[in-house]
């Protein structure tokens, strides 16, 4: 007997209702925060490489990106914190097949193994612009804006210092970059979600001082208020360390 099989449109439309608000139900929410209380201290969001490399992000999340960078085609992508360079010749590696200008790396530390890694790379390589400096400082603002110039697609990813003064200062100053239809995405706002660090190590961030916090508050702004929160990405993966942090631009 043949077997039939549906339609793309049919199995998209099939997912899309099963995944509706998964997130906020409340016995996938507890395995959701079960999952990563008991494998963040075991570093799971560290183990991820690509060519070699680490990238500090859930595999679930890297491909959350690969769709926006698809769906969008992006001339530039803003990194903000690039730790040893995986997420950069990750991101790079899609912009060689769909086309796209640069990755713009920005780090205040950026050590020389970094540029050596890159350089390996001969087709990825040229598609890399790294940036060494504060991303809040106004030099290195200015000279992402001398790259962009007036490029209308942009994402930006904030993913360094996740304390709310910092993120804060970066939503404001980044979302200008962004513009309608692109996407902002502010990086561990799952912290919010924890009594203590997940991670289970130090940090300047924690409940009540996270990407999360300065989410809300700059989501009541002026400019938030163009923004707003695509929560289908978690929805339909589950796992992500970015819950609710997904901003796609609505207007200008």
């Amino acid at each position: 007997m043949k077997k039939k099989f549906i339609s793309k449109k049919k199995f998209f439309e099939i997912n899309k209702r099963i995944s509706n608000n998964l997130f906020n139900k409340k016995d996938f929410f507890l395995l959701y925060k079960k999952f990563l209380e008991k494998t963040l201290k075991k570093r799971i969001a560290h183990q991820t490489t690509w060519f070699g490399q680490p990238i500090l992000q859930l595999p679930q999340d890297l491909m959350i990106l690969q769709e926006i960078i698809y769906k969008t085609k992006p001339d530039f992508f803003i990194e903000v914190g690039v730790a040893w360079s995986g997420s950069l010749l990750y991101y790079s590696s899609i912009f060689n097949n769909i086309g796209g200008k640069k990755i713009v790396g920005i780090d205040t530390y950026i050590p020389k193994e970094i540029y050596k890694n890159i350089s390996k790379f001969n087709r990825l390589k040229n598609k890399i612009k790294l940036i060494k400096g504060s991303s809040t400082n106004v030099k290195v603002f200015n000279k992402v804006k001398s790259i962009i110039k007036k490029s209308k697609k942009i994402i930006v990813h904030l993913d360094s210092d996740h304390s709310q003064e910092n993120v804060l200062n970066e939503l404001n100053l980044y979302s200008k970059l962004v513009k309608k239809g692109s996407y902002l995405i502010c990086g561990d706002t799952h912290v919010e979600f924890f009594k203590k660090n997940p991670h289970g190590y130090n940090k300047n961030y924690s409940k009540n001082n996270n990407s999360m916090t300065a989410l809300k508050i700059f989501l009541k702004s002026k400019e938030g208020k163009k923004f707003r929160q695509d929560i289908s990405f978690q929805n339909r993966y589950l796992l992500t360390l970015n819950p609710y942090g997904f901003l796609k631009k609505i207007r200008v």
